[in-house]
């Protein structure tokens, strides 16, 4: 079977084209143009998927997007508003002054799985709603819905990127009161196996043939449960790129008592239970471009680096807090600095921060009673020896490393498949390889974790504080 895959992440945009009898593949990873113009970004994403299908056929073209992007059009379906993803957080003012009334917070997070906050397109729309603007006759879609548009002519949405977000219930397939309350027209909700066809424009765009089934777009997160076989209750994902994540399915809905974690929807509207952090590779992308010249590269850095070193506390909020506080008005900042301590130690510290962040929220997830028995690791991270040990001495537990270089596209291009009743040959995989944490450093990240502990709470600011932003 040939497929082709298109997905357009944060920061970057991804083709691969998969030949499933020949055992061909070409995968294809370019950054996305500075542009937040939304055709702009989803050309970009077609290029690709041009250049890794050329000269070849394709049974079934999939799309994938990040969870939180929001795209406004017209009734024409004309784009009349820039893009906006989950880094964007204009709006956290707002949702700070929403955040005070806890019977609100309390209801949308029972009602959506997801907290108040500026993150999420609901209140991006809520916003615009509360400021004025009119959202009758406006059409929403996600990122990757608007590029299954231009492919196929047709805005699609599944409940699993509805979910993310924060428009659908979380007791019904179906958009929650509040949601419905916008006023806008919504993307309809259809099953991933619903797909399209590609249209005579999407056919010129890609040059492939007229009529290709299209499948509709999924998330990048619950596709990252499908590419890392992590499809039943016990298996939690670990991803660590831009942003860090961690899931799991569980049979049944669980809250946290301090609205701590998310629940979505998944590929097949199954709950998947999560945590997520806005700082990740992102801030240690931003260190490293403001301490070191642009030609030291990551691996001079972490060659010098020694795990049990005296560094600083990072706390990781360059674009606030996710999980599991929830402040999108947090900041970042460097604690218990010392004289003696190195650009390398505040590296370092970058480093140690982030998985913090991430341990955090494993701790809460834990609260659940959902403990998983085994985790996968995947992103970014994968590429530095130094940062994915640290990470599993940090969190103490053993971790698999995903084997797919590309996780959330090789998800769907195993949906692709399915969609015809067929499965990627089993030859594609090979033996994970185990990181297990060493005893000798547990008692160094335990006094970590405790002085980030410490000034986590130190920098909280109360909910009748503003801060100037």
């Amino acid at each position: 079977m040939k497929l082709l895959a298109l997905e357009i992440s944060t920061t970057s945009s991804k083709a691969q084209y998969v030949d499933t009898k020949l055992g061909e593949s070409t995968l294809l990873v370019e950054r996305n143009p500075s542009s937040s113009d939304v055709v702009d970004v989803c050309m970009h994403a077609i290029q690709l998927g041009r250049k890794a299908a050329q000269g070849r056929e394709v049974d079934r073209i999939t799309t994938a997007g990040t969870w939180h992007s929001l795209v406004v059009c017209d009734a024409s379906n004309v784009p009349i508003q820039p893009l906006n993803d989950w880094t964007d957080v204009s709006g956290r003012i707002f949702c700070k002054g929403l955040r005070k009334d806890a019977s609100f917070v309390e209801e949308y997070y029972r009602e959506s799985g997801s907290m108040v906050h500026a993150m999420y397109p609901f209140f991006k729309l809520l916003k615009q709603k509360t400021d004025g603007i009119a959202l009758t006759g406006r059409k929403i879609s996600s990122l990757a819905g608007y590029l299954h548009y231009l492919l196929t002519g047709t805005i699609k949405e599944t409940a699993s990127m509805l979910s993310g977000m924060g428009l659908l219930s979380t007791s019904s397939i179906d958009f929650h009161p509040m949601a419905k309350a916008l006023g806008c027209t919504i993307s309809p909700i259809c099953d991933w196996r619903d797909s399209s066809t590609l249209s005579k424009q999407g056919s010129r765009l890609l040059g492939l043939s007229e009529g290709i089934p299209v499948l509709p777009p999924l998330p990048d997160g619950a596709l990252n449960q499908v590419g890392s076989r992590a499809e039943e209750p016990g298996i939690m994902t670990l991803s660590m790129g831009t942003s860090g994540a961690m899931r799991m399915i569980i049979p049944e809905p669980w809250f946290s008592p301090i609205h701590a974690t998310w629940l979505y929807r998944g590929v097949d509207n199954e709950f998947l239970l999560g945590a997520a952090t806005s700082g990740c590779s992102n801030c240690v992308d931003w260190y490293k471009e403001h301490a070191f010249n642009p030609d030291v590269t990551y691996a001079q850095i972490e060659g010098s680096l020694r795990e049990d070193s005296a560094t600083p506390i990072f706390l990781p909020f360059l674009v606030g807090e996710r999980c599991p506080g929830w402040d999108d008005t947090r900041l970042a900042s460097f604690h218990d600095v010392q004289e003696s301590m190195t650009t390398s130690a505040f590296y370092q510290g970058v480093l140690q921060g982030v998985v913090a962040n991430l341990y955090q929220c494993y701790e809460e997830l834990l609260k659940s009673e959902h403990i998983p028995r085994t985790i996968k690791l995947s992103g970014g991270v994968l590429h530095s020896a130094f940062w994915k040990h640290l990470c599993c001495n940090y969190f103490c537990v053993s971790m698999h490393e995903d084997i797919q270089k590309q996780t959330s596209l090789y998800g769907a291009l195993i949906l692709a498949a399915r969609s015809a009743s067929e499965e990627l040959p089993t030859h594609t995989f090979t033996v994970p390889n185990v990181l297990n944490p060493e005893p000798e450093m547990r008692d160094y990240y335990t006094k970590h974790y405790k002085r980030y502990r410490y000034w986590y709470e130190k920098t909280l600011i109360d909910s009748t504080q503003e801060r100037s932003i």
